[in-house]
């Protein structure tokens, strides 16, 4: 991991480092990379407004500063040498050079400053690198452009916090879901997105480079982009539907002169307010006719005005498909933690993963008496589990319909025998992420623990009213008044396909443990007997535990024969999970494990 110091350099003329006089470095310098929307009309001070703009350097040496003019607030995020984990946000004095890292290896770096914040211009004024280094030609840039529209969503509000918290330390867009789903592509973005902006207003503002003045105007021509995601319209949802119809056509009909070639798709979230235009997004797109425009949507599954960084990479677990199916680009996964749930699973439920700000996915990690321990001795999975202490409570929010069945299944214990925790599903409708009406419905049970690691289980089906449907289900523990209570391995979904089956040696196989299983299966046969009727028998025999990830067969083949291997999970209730597909389809077999 690359260490970075930052320092603020208040001095007069070239900054000195380490006691040697830098070299400076002009904006202009050609071997500098402008991502986003920059005016570059001056090329020794170019600037820009819209957040998710950033400038990329290549330099040799140990260390590199920077100046800039700002506005008063403006944050940004130095990453160096790729390293997002690494990265860190800091704020300019206009005009002081600011040292962004020091103490490198010698060699070739790479500085990618980010702008976060939306506060107003920010000028590049040049950058100082050790006396007789310099900046070298950085990687190729992507191929692939995506433009983001939106309002406080899109721009990060409170995006590092779960509260709804303004403040500009909180706002951003590097782990928003604009930056989240470009990098699972690959792509560069532009994310021209305002607090408080409308359909009309978006209208008014797409094609500058600062929000606030219609002089200059973007070149579009100049910098032509493969997707335009819109995601407006929240500040719009009082009006009447057919006026918010109207100016989204009128939007998109601009939109379709400036990006002529690009794929243009409405993005909107539903689920947290009954008269929200993601109800009627795809009548839109339906009323256009062009074959180059799409709509999506998102479930606003918390229950708060605007989301943080699990959140958004959620937001962009949802999108990143939609834009696959478009235009055939591969996603990798977020590099985020999302708070979303997949396949009526819940997200994160063994507590591995943290985004940056510090959040896992279910809120709220920084309440009193909650707390994610690091333990890999005494985890019940992985290395980390959820501790809930005195009455503390911990709760997600997964999408949920009319009828449907959440059988939650978890791992816990208590700091002493008999410590309880209530545990609790309940389903809630479209307005505020259910917050406004309270539950339709809900159902707790208080469980009993001792002090050793034990499966539980409980279920719950949602109400069945067409008058108000259901939206969403949400899983919820406290600890009891007094009581200690560790939490791991929380489920809500069926078993999905075993990964990663592989070969130790000659005798050992594992696998990669798949949630909620709580036993494996392994069948088997010949190879020469393998057909699309015969998929293997039960193997279970052969494997002297059948909870772990690993079977050890000391049963060898005959000479010129080879035998197939296939794995299946099974959870708490029973249900087993799929062999995978053949070219014949899903594999079935014919009598499965008991």
């Amino acid at each position: 991991m690359t260490r970075i110091k930052l320092l603020r350099l208040w001095l007069l003329g070239s900054l000195l480092v380490a006691g040697v006089q830098a070299a400076n470095v002009s904006p202009s310098d050609p071997n500098l990379q402008y991502v986003g929307r920059w005016d570059q009309s001056s090329p020794i001070q170019p600037w820009a407004y819209a957040q998710g703009s950033s400038v990329i350097a290549s330099f040799t040496g140990t260390s590199v500063a920077a100046t800039l003019d700002v506005s008063g607030g403006e944050y940004f995020r130095v990453i160096l040498d790729d390293d997002d984990s690494a990265s860190v946000k800091v704020v300019f004095a206009s005009g002081v050079p600011l040292l962004l890292a020091n103490n490198l290896a010698p060699g070739t770096h790479k500085l990618e400053l980010v702008k976060e914040t939306e506060e107003g211009r920010a000028t590049l004024l040049g950058l100082e690198i050790d006396a007789g280094e310099s900046i070298v030609p950085s990687p190729p840039r992507p191929t692939r452009r995506i433009v983001f529209y939106g309002d406080s969503n899109l721009a990060g509000y409170s995006l590092e916090s779960e509260r709804n918290q303004g403040g500009s330390n909180l706002i951003g867009s590097h782990y928003g879901y604009a930056g989240i789903t470009a990098r699972m592509f690959g792509a560069e973005y532009q994310n021209i997105s305002r607090s408080g902006a409308t359909i009309s207003s978006l209208n008014n503002a797409f094609d500058r480079i600062d929000w606030t003045s219609s002089n200059p105007l973007w070149n579009f021509a100049a910098d032509p982009v493969d997707v335009v995601v819109v995601n407006i319209g929240a500040n719009d949802y009082f009006r009447p539907k057919s006026l918010n119809k109207s100016r989204y056509q009128t939007l998109l009909d601009d939109l379709r002169v400036a990006h002529p070639a690009a794929h243009i798709m409405l993005y909107n979230a539903y689920g947290w307010v009954g008269s929200e235009p993601a109800n009627y997004t795809h009548e839109v797109i339906a009323e256009r006719g062009d074959p180059n425009m799409s709509s999506s949507v998102f479930p606003w599954v918390f229950e708060q005005f605007h989301g943080c960084e699990t959140d958004h990479a959620g937001m962009a677990q949802y999108l990143a498909p939609h834009l696959s199916s478009i235009t055939g680009w591969t996603a990798a996964s977020p590099d985020v933690v999302s708070g979303y749930g997949k396949g009526g699973d819940v997200a994160n439920g063994s507590f591995e993963e943290r985004a940056p700000f510090g959040g896992w996915g279910w809120r709220y990690f920084d309440d009193p008496g909650v707390s994610r321990l690091f333990d890999p001795s005494g985890a019940h999975h992985g290395e980390y589990f959820l501790r809930l202490q005195d009455g503390a409570s911990s709760h997600q929010t997964n999408p949920a319909s009319d009828g449907e069945a959440i059988v939650p299944t978890m791992w816990m214990r208590g700091a002493n025998a008999g410590d309880s925790v209530d545990v609790s599903i309940s389903f809630r409708d479209q307005d505020g992420g259910g917050e406004v009406n309270g539950p339709l419905q809900q159902t707790t049970e208080t469980m009993t623990l001792s002090m050793n690691w034990e499966r539980y289980s409980m279920s719950a089906s949602a109400p069945t009213d067409p008058m108000n449907p259901v939206y969403s289900a949400r899983v919820a523990f406290t600890a009891g008044p007094g009581d200690t209570v560790d939490i791991d391995l929380v489920s809500t979904g069926a078993p999905a396909e075993v990964g990663n089956v592989r070969w130790l040696d000659k005798e050992t196989m594992i696998w990669d443990a798949q949630l909620p299983a709580v036993e494996y299966h392994v069948y088997g046969g010949l190879v020469s007997e393998l057909t699309c009727q015969f998929f293997g028998s039960c193997w279970d025999d052969r494997d002297i535990d059948l909870t772990d990830t690993t079977l050890t067969d000391a049963v060898h083949p005959l000479v010129g024969e080879f035998l197939f291997y296939l794995v299946t999970s099974e959870d708490f209730v029973g249900t087993e999970g799929p062999l995978g597909s053949s070219s014949c389809g899903p594999r079935v077999v014919a009598s499965p494990c008991p």
